[in-house]
């Protein structure tokens, strides 16, 4: 008697939080990098916020791609703020103004960075999505029959 051995078939790439921790981690990382040399966010934060962007739409799972593609802004809020914070050693005894402009002059500044981070994982996730989508597959038509003649 044969036996059939079946494998399930795992889905290839992250999941999706690692599509979101990837991104996370390297703008941090390079937020807080660049605070501590250059006392600025520059072009370090920058290719670090749109490399972990864009390999995370990359490399996450198909059916997880949405997420990656729209993610940009809240990436830049959540890791590039709190790295500011902690290189500037703002206390939360600071007044109000002067903690909005130590987060706000930061994400002002790259503005134009994360708007076009965020078009290039919404164009490089529509191109995966296009390349990669299941065809279903077509009957083939039927022959006609010979005529006699």
């Amino acid at each position: 008697m044969e036996t059939e051995t079946t494998t399930a078939r795992r889905p290839w790439g992250l999941p999706w939080w690692a599509a979101i921790l990837l991104p996370l981690v390297t703008t941090a990382a390079g937020a807080y990098a660049d605070m501590t040399f250059d006392h600025r966010l520059g072009v370090p934060f920058q290719a670090a916020y749109a490399g972990g962007c864009v390999l995370s739409v990359l490399f996450v799972r198909r059916r997880n791609l949405f997420g990656p593609m729209v993610q940009p802004p809240l990436i830049l809020l959540f890791a590039a703020v709190p790295a500011v914070l902690v290189a500037n050693g703002t206390t939360l005894g600071s007044s109000l103004a002067s903690q909005a402009l130590v987060v706000g002059t930061p994400l002002v500044d790259n503005f134009m960075t994360q708007v076009g981070v965020t078009i290039a994982t919404i164009v490089l996730g529509l191109i995966r999505l296009i390349l990669t989508r299941r065809r279903r597959p077509t009957a083939p038509e039927p022959e006609a029959e010979p005529v006699a003649a």
